[in-house]
């Protein structure tokens, strides 16, 4: 799994306790049996390289469905096995869920980043400004359902009011933001639904760096 990609002691520099929302337990019990969309899983585990409890968690409700398929294994038919162990043998292709590439990310945020986030990106960001405090660099992992993406909030600045036409997850990387619900840290997990509204503010002390995954385009209020 993707987590797999940073070591242990860089885990351990990225590990906060000030992490208040994480995801539900549903969703967790979705991505550990592998069945949750790339973008969204990859959210996820970017949370998990936060935080402890969620990956312990994680982990358990693998081992539990693990078990659970040891409960029920049947055999299988020499011909199918064959076929299995013929297509492990054939050349790794490049797949459309394949986050591998050569060159390390040249832009300067992304030593700023926990090492899994910096991993996925491009050797460039084509950033977009969106607002005068808030630009957006998309991250092509060959998700079609879901656009992946890094959002950038200057000290201090406001995004617009907004709302959501789709599901919108947010994990914040670096620095912090508030609305009206309360303020995120970094490792701090969000999911809105549609029909939500917010107008996320960032800490006036540093900007705000979040990893977002969006169903479908926000609309600006007003």
């Amino acid at each position: 799994r993707f987590s797999e990609t940073t070591n242990q002691s860089q885990q351990h520099f990225w590990r906060t306790t000030m992490i208040t929302k994480c995801p539900e337990t549903e969703m967790l019990l979705e991505y550990s049996a592998g069945s949750m969309q790339l973008a969204p899983s990859i959210a996820v585990t970017a949370h998990l390289n936060f935080s402890d409890a969620c990956a312990a968690t994680s982990k358990s409700l693998q081992d539990i469905g693990g078990h659970l398929l040891d409960q029920h294994c049947e055999e299988i038919s020499d011909e199918l096995l064959d076929d299995i162990f013929s297509r492990i043998d054939e050349p790794e292709s490049r797949s459309q869920h394949s986050c591998k590439k050569d060159v390390a990310c040249q832009d300067s945020i992304a030593n700023q980043l926990p090492p899994f986030v910096s991993g996925l990106l491009p050797q460039s960001l084509k950033w977009r400004k969106l607002s005068p405090s808030l630009r957006a660099a998309p991250i092509n992992v060959g998700e079609r359902r879901y656009e992946l993406a890094l959002h950038k909030i200057d000290a201090g600045g406001k995004v617009p009011d907004h709302d959501h036409r789709g599901q919108e997850i947010t994990v914040v990387l670096k620095g912090s933001f508030s609305d009206e619900d309360g303020v995120y840290q970094p490792g701090d997990f969000l999911v809105r639904e549609p029909g939500e509204s917010h107008r996320p503010m960032a800490a006036q002390n540093d900007d705000c760096i979040c990893l977002s995954v969006l169903e479908a385009p926000i609309k600006l209020k007003g």
